[in-house]
């Protein structure tokens, strides 16, 4: 039961509703991460007017504010087409017009291929107060017990990079079994995340070059057992999606050169 609603103008409004001694608080973005939550909810701090629902591009530097939505994502053009692609298997319409993307990296389980695809890309989180970063890939196994600040403002990275996936799924509608996302940097940098089971998704692989994606990712699956997959069969598929996001990396360089 929420008995207590607030909806503050600025961000230093918001961190201190959030902070008030012995008031229990949580942001409010879209209120899907909310809805899926079973204890009761004292209080709420609704973000819409703090002005967290920008799209800067900066340099190579993409900023989404952790207040855009999902659908803004996908009709801005400087977003990566696979990262429009994961946002469209990931979520309905009616889903991807009410959650933001800090709601969505707070809530989404190990199979979420959004959450999966930005791990790849060493997405940078911004926490107040203070602008305190974090690698997404240090935040998320921690993320059911701590939290970096009080609020996540932002989320970052790096446009120049190729980034693709391969996932797999009992059926076009269902939701993943493995998903192999793959980011590359012009200096030949490669980084793999594996998701599809778990609590979050996790990174296989974070080297100078691309050799062993499909040892890395393989080993990487060692106990990723569960209800739908044996931790084998995640073995053997993951090296074979890793090798397969390694060739669609490769073509894109040829197209380009």
């Amino acid at each position: 039961m929420i008995r207590e609603y607030l909806r503050p103008n600025s961000i230093e409004e918001t961190l201190s509703l959030l902070s008030e001694t012995g008031k229990e608080r949580r942001p409010m973005g879209g209120g899907t991460s909310l809805s899926r939550q079973q204890t009761s909810l004292v209080g709420v701090v609704d973000l819409q007017n703090v002005g967290l629902d920008q799209i800067s591009i900066q340099s190579q530097e993409i900023r989404i504010g952790a207040m855009v939505r999902l659908e803004s994502l996908l009709m801005h053009p400087e977003v990566h087409p696979e990262i429009k692609r994961a946002i469209h298997i990931d979520a309905s319409e009616n889903i991807r017009n009410m959650a933001s993307l800090g709601g969505w990296l707070i809530s989404s389980d190990g199979r979420s291929i959004l959450t999966t695809a930005l791990l790849a890309l060493d997405t940078n989180l911004t926490w107040e107060p203070e602008s305190f970063k974090v690698h997404m890939g240090d935040w998320l196994p921690m993320r059911a017990n701590t939290f970096p600040g009080v609020l996540m403002t932002e989320a970052l990275w790096w446009t120049g990079s190729y980034l693709v996936f391969e996932y797999v799924a009992r059926s076009p509608k269902d939701r993943p079994i493995l998903v192999v996302a793959m980011a590359q940097w012009g200096s030949g940098r490669t980084r793999v995340a594996l998701g599809g089971f778990g609590n979050a998704p996790m990174i296989a692989m974070d080297g100078p070059d691309s050799s062993g994606v499909d040892v890395a990712s393989k080993d990487a699956c060692a106990e990723a057992e569960d209800q739908w997959a044996s931790a084998e069969y995640r073995q053997d598929v993951a090296a074979n999606l890793a090798q397969r996001c390694l060739r669609r990396i490769e073509t894109l360089i040829s197209s380009e050169a």
